[in-house]
């Protein structure tokens, strides 16, 4: 069982997804919700703020819970553990690093349209009733 964190950020209705590289081990080639991988001893909001500074280089400040999803990864067919997370507040400019291939800034309304976005990723906005 894989763990990560990941974080939901809404500006003017829109959401922001990363491209994941086609290389990638784990959800290749889609739309995903910025996050990453807990490491062993550390809590998933620890694993969020850590995670969010090395992929988008930005402090969390505040983070709204919204649960744990459970899916299975359709490039490793691992199963993971998402403990989502709502950005409520965060410091600083939000920049691509090396760690996606793009980031994209989609509205809402296009959500459940989009052919590629990882699905555990559409079960999570829709608990957090934004789609």
């Amino acid at each position: 069982m894989q763990i990560t964190s990941v974080a939901v950020f809404i500006k003017d209705n829109n959401i922001l997804l990363e491209k994941r590289r086609e290389s990638e081990d784990n959800y290749a080639d889609c739309l995903a919700l910025p996050g990453g991988h807990k490491k062993k001893n550390e809590s998933p909001k620890k694993a969020l703020i850590r995670e969010i500074k090395e992929e988008l280089n930005v402090k969390v400040k505040e983070a709204k819970p919204l649960g744990m999803f459970e899916d299975k990864d359709p490039t490793s067919k691992d199963m993971f553990h998402h403990h989502a997370f709502l950005i409520i507040e965060y410091k600083g400019k939000i920049k691509k690093t090396a760690e996606q291939e793009a980031l994209k800034w989609i509205n809402l309304n296009k959500i459940k349209k989009l052919k590629n976005i990882n699905k555990v990723d559409v079960k999570i906005l829709k608990k957090a009733k934004l789609v």
